[in-house]
């Protein structure tokens, strides 16, 4: 990056020693210092001869910091300063004495010219900028303190550093003005760019699902019959699907009361949907508490990052049921036991064999629920049996039995402060900590917490799931568990595990060499992976408010007062935004306390 360069004081004493004193010194003096100083250049970027006096009556020395120049060459080392110049003239006799200053600078830029250096500086900002916007954008920045971009804008709002999409109904041009400012030098230069107009933006994939009879999909329980459609712009492989027969029914627990509705979906055979991978089972995920949409969407992505075994993938869609529009949706992976997904050996009979299963206070709701006989309660937690399934008699009693002793170990050695090491996969356990505590996940000790441990191995933690109340967004929470500060997973009353495992000195140290390896790309990523998401869902987040007009209205319990109080989208994505940078702040520097 190009960078300007400010004045220090660097002194050069320039004596005049008289060799010949005839006529009016005076007068031939001034001649000479007039001479001299007409020689001199102003502007320097490589080794400089400085001026002789050779036709004059007078002889020239020049000493830097007393040190007399040699030749008179000043040997140019790309100084990171500008160089002052001061003179002291003297005649033989000491009776005249002048003092003269003046600068010799070095060049701004590379650029000798310096109207280039700034025209530099647009260039960038011009091959930054598309000429058509289908989205927000982030406004681009100059890596160099020195210089100072500024935007303004005769049609359209900037904030937080990005140019508003206003949603025209038809192609709109717009002026942006770019202002550059170094050295209270200010340039500036428009460009006209065009909004497109709603109708041409991108479309997400949509998903058409027709019930059998157009009938209602009503139970969690019971799955109805139906087929699904995929109409998308062909960026997936073998993404378009027409008429597939499934199996659908709702899912989830709170989320049954809410409006806009979540989907589980079984195909009859193996399918590709929008995804590489060939799964019966697929989840619609409706997103309603999350008035960004994208909450879940960065926590899956960042455990993928993290390469943690498996992280459920994301893909935004728009869904119809029955030929009505439901909103944006996002498609992702069942949490379940396949070659894919939670990769663990699973249908044996051998007691040692893989084992799915979930931290889950919320089987506390329904005494429906409890009259099931798939979990098992260690410390007052229940943990529900996902793999091995008794609804397809694939555990016995033994196996229960083994996986129930086997979190009790766990949880005594922890207690207890001993080694966890043959118990536990640490490296796990941190990195799902980290996803949990950078999103202040409100179900990371309530529910949704799944473990897995594989023939033969240790406990592992994962896959990460739910984080639609996260990141301020819970109402139910107080003021003091809601902020962006503060521990919370490692609460006693949230999750015992990491309440015991953060007891251990050797975890803090691995948990903050997992922390700063990762700190830069990955975590510092996410602020960047925020309008990434929103802005690829331009188009259908538009669509699906437009549906459901929550925003600044939808005073609910899972509601925070801070989110009601926001009457955008944009705002809904700047307090996300804002609320994940000051949590990285403030977990880098407890994390390093360590």
């Amino acid at each position: 990056m190009r960078k300007l360069l400010v004045l220090p004081l660097l002194i050069i004493s320039l004596i005049f020693l008289l060799t010949a004193c005839q006529g009016d010194s005076q007068n031939e003096f001034d001649v000479a210092f007039d001479k001299l100083s007409d020689s001199m250049l102003t502007e320097v970027h490589n080794d400089y001869t400085l001026p002789y006096l050779s036709d004059s009556i007078f002889s020239v020395v020049y000493r830097i910091d007393g040190t007399v120049v040699v030749d008179n060459l000043i040997v140019y080392d790309n100084p990171q300063v500008d160089i002052v110049i001061m003179i002291d003239a003297y005649i033989s006799n000491g009776e005249v004495n002048r003092k003269y200053e003046f600068i010799i600078t070095q060049l701004k830029s590379e650029y000798s010219d310096e109207e280039l250096f700034f025209n530099g500086i647009f260039e960038v900002v011009e091959n930054q900028v598309p000429e058509v916007l289908m989205s927000h954008l982030t406004l681009p920045v100059y890596d160099d303190d020195s210089v100072l971009l500024s935007y303004s804008s005769n049609c359209a709002e900037i904030e937080h550093g990005r140019i508003i999409y206003p949603f025209p109904t038809e192609d709109t041009a717009c002026v942006l003005r770019v202002s550059v400012t170094v050295d209270d030098v200010t340039k500036s230069n428009e460009m006209v760019l065009v909004f497109s107009g709603i109708d041409n933006l991108p479309k997400i994939p949509e998903i058409y699902i027709t019930t059998e009879g157009n009938a209602e999909i009503e139970s969690n329980k019971e799955y109805i019959s139906g087929s699904l459609t995929v109409i998308s712009d062909g960026s997936f492989d073998n993404a378009d699907i027409t008429n597939e027969s499934l199996s659908i029914r709702l899912r989830g627990n709170s989320t049954l009361w809410m409006p806009k509705l979540s989907y589980k979906i079984k195909f009859d055979e193996k399918t590709k949907l929008l995804n590489d991978n060939s799964e019966k089972d697929w989840v619609l995920l409706a997103n309603f508490a999350d008035q960004t949409l994208i909450r879940t969407a960065l926590a899956y992505n960042m455990a993928s990052e993290l390469n943690m075994s498996f992280a459920p993938s994301v893909t935004f869609v728009d869904v119809y049921v029955n030929g009505v529009y439901q909103g944006n949706y996002m498609l992702t992976d069942q949490i379940e036991v396949t070659n894919d997904r939670v990769d663990i050996e699973e249908n044996v009979p051998d007691i040692d064999t893989g084992y799915l299963i979930e931290f889950d206070k919320g089987l506390w709701r329904s005494d429906e629920e409890i009259a099931s006989s798939n979990y098992f309660v260690v410390d007052g937690i229940p943990f529900v049996l996902k793999s091995p399934q008794i609804e397809d008699d694939h555990y016995s009693a033994a196996q229960k039995q083994y996986i129930k002793e086997y979190v009790e170990d766990v949880l005594n050695a922890l207690e207890a402060g001993d080694d966890y090491s043959a118990l536990i996969d640490e490296a796990s356990f941190i990195d799902w900590f980290i996803v949990s505590e950078v999103f202040k996940n409100v179900d990371s000790g309530y529910s949704s917490v799944y473990f897995y441990k594989d023939k033969g191995g240790k406990l592992e933690m994962g896959p990460v799931w739910d984080f639609d109340l996260s990141t301020g967004n819970p109402g139910h929470l107080g003021d003091d568990l809601r902020g962006p500060e503060g521990w919370y997973t490692n609460r006693w009353d949230k999750n015992l595990f990491f309440a015991y495992l953060m007891n251990y000195p050797s975890f803090q140290e691995n948990l903050k060499a997992r922390w700063n390896e990762v700190y830069d790309e990955t975590i510092l990523g996410l602020l960047d992976d925020v309008y990434y998401y929103s802005d690829s869902i331009t188009d259908s987040r538009y669509q699906n408010f437009e549906l459901w007009d929550i925003i600044g209205t939808n005073e609910e319990w899972y509601t925070a007062p801070e989110i009601l109080e926001l009457q955008t989208y944009d705002e809904q994505v700047w307090f996300l935004y804002d609320y994940l940078q000051v949590r990285i702040m403030w977990l880098d520097k407890e994390i390093n306390k360590f």
